[in-house]
């Protein structure tokens, strides 16, 4: 392999194609396909950094290649490039795919060029950590107990909830934004089951806030919302794991919060295997304030519940 990182481009308009290369072929060494299959023979056959890819192909949509592309090469960092407000494809694009970014046409130079500088920084370390890593017996590592919290003003979410994961984890249920941040201050939470829409507030800031202070939480987005826009600023400055319809269905919310608890015991067990990923800034002034007050609060509630729990010992 040259020196170049390299980038694998899928869309099935040409003119695109020419475009994308024009602004990465003199920083990464980039390869072009117009079919998403093709894209995937790639995968198996070299390696690559970063893996753009068109939606609307009329072979396989941009979705579908970035899930089989996950499994063939799961360190190959995945952008979705589309024209289109689909919200369908949106969420598939969270729950199938994982994609580190959503980029709309038509996108800005700079901001193509930004984020995938970032995202091939990220697989280059990913990999160069893998490189380096002494080989080691991987000893079968049962689960620990996790404590996984519920913000949903309807309680049947967490007994949903305590129903798929049993007595095996700890089920918490806030139905308020604030009783959320209380046990955030007070308990060890690793995964975040929330819903967008709470009674005159949203849990959309708490998200993007909590994958600055916590980054180890796994957020599944549970909501009867579809906002195309608000998707996308969900993947793009929260990275959150899933993203799933209301009303919940049992099955896909198990499979869900399994796929959720595994991805927590492997980035424990190797966490070269899942490179962290950083979020844009909140571009808003006035939702950047009320991360900041959210933050704030949080860390004076831990602070407040650290000075209660000394003065009791």
């Amino acid at each position: 392999m040259g020196s170049k990182l390299r980038i694998l481009l899928v869309d099935d308009e040409e003119r695109i194609l020419r475009s994308l290369g024009l602004l990465l072929r003199m920083q990464y060494e980039v390869i072009t396909t117009t079919k998403g299959s093709e894209a995937l023979i790639l995968l198996k056959e070299q390696e690559f950094h970063v893996l753009i890819s068109d939606q609307r192909m009329p072979e396989m949509t941009g979705t579908e290649v970035l899930r089989q592309a996950r499994e063939i090469s799961p360190h190959t960092i995945r952008i979705l490039l589309t024209g289109y407000a689909d919200a369908e494809a949106s969420l598939a694009s969270i729950n199938e795919g994982e994609v580190f970014r959503y980029i709309n046409k038509p996108w800005g130079p700079k901001e193509l060029r930004d984020t995938v500088g970032l995202a091939a920084e990220l697989a280059k370390q990913s990999r160069d950590k893998l490189n380096s890593a002494l080989p080691a017996h991987k000893k079968a590592v049962t689960s620990p107990i996790r404590n996984l919290l519920v913000l949903d003003p309807d309680a049947q979410t967490a007994d949903m909830v305590k129903e798929i994961v049993g007595a095996q984890h700890h089920v918490i249920w806030a139905a308020t934004l604030e009783a959320a941040l209380r046990e955030l201050a007070t308990q060890n939470i690793t995964v975040l089951v929330t819903e967008l829409l709470l009674p005159g507030e949203d849990a959309g800031t708490l998200i993007k806030t909590l994958k600055r202070e916590r980054p180890q939480i796994l957020t599944i987005v549970l909501t009867s919302l579809k906002d195309t826009r608000r998707v996308v600023e969900l993947i793009n400055q929260a990275q959150v794991f899933r993203y799933l319809p209301k009303p919940a269905r049992r099955g896909l919310l198990g499979k869900s919060l399994e796929t959720t608890l595994a991805r927590l015991t492997t980035l424990e067990q190797a966490p070269a295997d899942m490179p962290e990923m950083p979020v844009e800034p909140i571009p808003e002034i006035r939702e950047q304030l009320l991360s900041s007050r959210l933050a704030s609060h949080l860390q004076r509630l831990r602070a407040r519940m650290l000075s209660h729990a000394t003065v009791r010992t």
